[in-house]
């Protein structure tokens, strides 16, 4: 059984602002924790079929997944696929879905991930540790709101 989780954030910008940003693979370098390389495989990022391979320091070690955007309508959804089969994981199936929803003079950004295929064992373990992985997309979250209000304030 999938493990399904919300996460939402509040950005002072628009919905188009924060789909830029969350898009712009040459900039996570600048606001994503544990940022330590990216390598774009196919064109535009806001694009369905995008492809690239995201590398991050997890837990102290070199952690790199492949992502696919299978939908994206910018400024109001994104939807992403990892395989982890073809990453550092080497199992599992992780969905999110970005939803950039107007709210008065900015966005409220929600998040919906699935992860799935891991198998009975490991399902049943990251029952126990989806607080720990909500916390950490989270902080993505967050990281990317601060990045956006200080290029806004400059």
């Amino acid at each position: 059984m999938p493990l399904r989780f919300t996460i939402e954030e509040r950005f002072d910008a628009s919905p188009e602002d924060v789909f830029r940003l969350a898009t712009d693979i040459d900039s996570f370098g600048d606001w994503m924790p544990n940022f330590v390389r990216v390598e774009r495989l196919t064109g535009d990022v806001a694009g369905k079929g995008t492809m690239w391979r995201e590398t991050r320091k997890m837990f102290g070690k070199e952690s790199t997944e492949l992502f696919e955007v299978t939908a994206a309508e910018p400024g109001k959804s994104l939807d992403l696929f990892v395989d982890g089969k073809k990453g550092t994981t080497g199992r599992g199936e992780y969905r999110f879905r970005y939803v950039f929803e107007p709210q008065g003079a900015g966005t409220l950004l929600r998040m919906d991930g699935e992860i799935a295929g891991m198998g009975w064992f490991m399902e049943t373990l990251g029952r126990l540790f989806i607080g720990s992985f909500k916390k950490a997309v989270h902080g993505d979250l967050k990281a990317m709101k601060t990045h956006l209000e200080r290029r806004r304030a400059s």
